[in-house]
């Protein structure tokens, strides 16, 4: 009954969420030139943007099996896919991503591996993942600065950025010489966090353990990166192949709905949309990242509808879809006996 009552919350998020971006997207344009822009699409080049991205979380699923070869935990790129999908799903409810972690772990644990070490290997990917965005965020804000177009708000999300990315360089570094000040501080985050998500009446607050647990998967991280840097090198290598790829999917729904931004307004509008939806680390925020988008590409010269379109269409794909997939992939995992990572 509980199971019944956390995925009908689960649900209900879902679709308030989906409410919530079609409000902020509509906001940006009348409903006739959005299906007027969807209507006149080139369906070829649309079609080979949903291909790409299939691609893309295919190869997004290699990466967290680099990441856990560097720490030494085997894995099969085919059996992490569903569990990256069901991660995403799982997160909807879950603050932080620590749902999805929890998938990543509980299946390194259920294939017989080290489930600390695999611990280890998903704060890798997230590493990974955060650093190799950084070329590209420097990409488009220099093309919005030498183009006279940076806006206030657009600094605030890079200025945001760059201190997250701080913060995850600054606990790496720390963690491995000083782990007990990096678990005094996550400590005080957490009992922050706990009573911010009372506020917000979500009672998913993370455990008394959690800040002990993050600051020793950190600073194990930083030895892992010490250890085999040959790995780090090739999994590094592919996340920046990762970013190109979901790159090259935008620009082919671009293509789809002949928006014609300069290359460096349409790599300015990905970097933006996805350090917030790094820096934004609850996919209840989602709609921030629909906003944050159009409003770049419109800012740019895209017009209206075109921009709404595009950014429809990338996210669908980005985040929509995977995380409908995400829900039977979490009951498909659940039906084959996860038990630690809390499905809901």
């Amino acid at each position: 009954m509980a199971h019944r009552g956390r995925a009908f919350g689960s649900l209900v998020l879902a679709v308030l969420l989906v409410a919530a971006t079609g409000v902020v997207l509509t906001s940006f344009t009348d409903l006739r030139s959005l299906i007027h822009a969807l209507a006149s699409g080139h369906w070829p080049w649309i079609a080979a943007g949903v291909a790409v991205h299939a691609a893309y979380f295919v190869g997004y699923a290699l990466l967290y099996r680099l990441g856990f070869a560097v720490v030494g935990v085997a894995s099969r790129t085919r059996s992490l896919v569903p569990v990256l999908f069901a991660g995403l799903f799982v997160n909807v409810l879950v603050p932080a991503g620590a749902g999805a972690a929890a998938l990543f772990i509980d299946d390194a644990a259920r294939r017989g591996q080290n489930p600390a070490a695999a611990a280890v290997g998903v704060v890798l990917v997230l590493l990974l993942d955060v650093i190799t965005l950084i070329p590209f965020v420097a990409w488009g804000v220099w093309y919005l600065i030498r183009a006279d177009l940076l806006a206030a708000w657009q600094m605030v999300a890079v200025i945001a950025f760059v201190l997250y990315l701080a913060v995850l360089v600054a606990m790496l570094v720390i963690s491995h010489r000083r782990p007990a000040w990096v678990r005094r501080v996550l400590d005080v985050a957490r009992r922050a966090a706990a009573r911010v998500l009372g506020w917000l009446h979500v009672h998913r607050p993370l455990d008394a353990g959690w800040a002990e647990r993050t600051a020793s998967h950190f600073s194990d991280a930083a030895g892992a990166i010490l250890a085999r840097p040959g790995r780090l090198a090739g999994a590094a290598l592919w996340a920046i192949a990762l970013h190109l790829i979901n790159l090259f999917g935008l620009w082919l729904f671009v293509r789809g709905f002949d928006a014609q931004p300069p290359l460096g307004g349409m790599v300015a509008a990905f970097a933006l949309g996805i350090l917030l939806f790094v820096v934004v680390v609850i996919p209840q925020a989602a709609p921030v990242v629909e906003a944050t988008m159009t409003a770049t590409f419109i800012h740019i010269g895209v017009p209206r509808g075109r921009a709404v379109a595009v950014t429809l269409a990338f996210r669908s794909v980005n985040f929509w879809l995977p995380l409908a997939l995400g829900l039977a992939a979490a009951w498909r995992l659940r039906k084959l006996g996860v038990r630690r990572a809390e499905l809901p």
